[in-house]
């Protein structure tokens, strides 16, 4: 019984290590040559836009620095960019558990704690703006803070790693 208890309180900490670790993917069309694209605008029909004006700011600036880093220039929509570009994001609450525990003489003793998290989802697409089809995709998730600021940065970490997965031109 008591190792019962112990294997579950380690796969509870492991679960929740990874839980709250940052996971980031990005997805694209290999057979789409990018470099024809050399401009890019902010999409204004968008929807899902990021809501928290602060983090939707810090967003779109790591963007911006991210796709001009990649020599994308940035112009308005009505100049017939190259690219389109929208950032999106959501919230979610999510319950992980913290288990504790300890083994002595005669038994032992231990327990779980239920811990309210916050994670959030960001979601970054290029679409070909002439035949309008999605030509990127990056996507990053993790637990918010109740700091802002460790938010800008996880938002500013998130963007970094999206765009390492660039493809080459």
């Amino acid at each position: 019984m008591k190792t019962k208890l112990a294997w579950c309180a380690m796969l509870v900490c492991i679960a929740t290590t990874i839980a709250v670790a940052q996971q980031v993917s990005v997805n694209y069309n290999h057979s789409q040559s990018f470099s024809q694209f050399h401009t890019y605008a902010w999409g204004s029909n968008n929807a899902n836009k990021i809501q928290n004006s602060i983090l939707a700011q810090v967003a779109v600036q790591d963007i911006d620095s991210a796709l001009q880093g990649k020599g994308l220039q940035k112009v308005e929509e009505g100049q017939n960019p190259d690219l389109i570009v929208t950032a999106n994001g959501g919230l979610k609450e999510q319950t992980s558990y913290s288990a504790w525990g300890m083994r002595g003489i005669g038994g032992g003793m231990g327990g779980i704690t239920p811990e309210q998290n916050v994670i959030g989802t960001m979601i970054v697409d290029l679409y070909d703006a002439k035949n309008q089809s999605l030509v990127w995709r990056g996507m990053a998730q993790n637990s918010l803070n109740n700091n802002g600021s460790k938010n800008q940065q996880l938002v500013q970490k998130a963007v970094v790693k999206m765009f390492k997965q660039w493809p080459a031109m």
